[in-house]
């Protein structure tokens, strides 16, 4: 059963969030380097197919719809190591600039009730910067704690998944001794600190617009954030929102 013939209680009030792309963009750059795919290319067969997926939310009954556009993958680990930040930081630029130019066309054209961009991107981008780290009691932002030693040695592999499969079968013997004072958790995602804040933020952003206000992102809101949900402490398990 796909999520557009599912049935979801309530579904007129309920809400979709589109989050995709990262692992394109990263499975792709081989190809754009190798001149056998253009950025425009990859930028618009993405973006279409986005598209299709709001379409398909829309048609299945959700009124209020989400999407986020890709983060800025040129400052995480493993496109560090691999040297390929100028390419991640370019198709990610044309491919959010093309996000948003279609998203706005189609969500005027389907007279959408609730419709929004969460800009992830920006979101990451002011959550690496020295004020939010510090509040959050990180460090370092530019090594992963789990795969990042094993991780730089493979480098020479063209195929991030399999270096990822390798961290993971080997993760134990390599994690750092100081999780919660690292940004990454591995070389692809950042570490639960960072993920609750974007949750947090995300909530505030969908709170808001349902009583017809709007959020700007700024470092002081991630602060705040910050500070009235402990977010520099160890969070409790399971995590919640409260």
């Amino acid at each position: 059963m796909s999520f557009a013939s599912a049935k979801v209680p309530n579904i007129a009030n309920s809400t979709a969030i589109l989050e995709i792309g990262a692992n394109d963009v990263m499975n792709a750059i081989p190809d754009i380097l190798d001149n056998k795919l253009s950025i425009g290319s990859f930028a618009k067969s993405l973006s279409d197919k986005v598209v299709s997926q709001l379409q398909m939310l829309k048609n299945a009954g959700f009124k209020n719809i989400y999407v986020a556009n890709i983060p800025p993958l040129d400052k995480i680990p493993l496109m560090i190591m691999q040297k390929q930040t100028k390419e991640a930081r370019t198709i990610v630029s044309a491919y959010n600039q093309l996000l948003l130019a279609k998203t706005d066309i189609w969500a005027k054209a389907s007279n959408i009730s609730n419709f929004a961009m969460l800009d992830m991107n920006m979101f990451l981008q002011t959550a690496l910067s020295k004020t939010v780290t510090n509040a959050l009691g990180i460090s370092d932002t530019t090594n992963s704690c789990v795969g990042g030693e094993i991780l730089e040695l493979l480098t020479g592999s063209s195929s991030w998944t399999s270096l990822l499969d390798s961290e993971f079968n080997i993760k134990e013997a390599i994690i750092c001794s100081d999780p919660q004072a690292h940004f990454f958790w591995d070389p692809l995602h950042p570490a639960d600190r960072v993920h609750r804040l974007f949750g947090y933020y995300v909530n505030v952003v969908i709170t808001e617009r349902i009583r017809g206000n709007t959020v700007t992102l700024s470092e002081d809101l991630l602060i705040q954030l910050i500070s009235k949900n402990k977010l520099n402490t160890i969070p409790p398990r399971p995590a919640s929102l409260s």
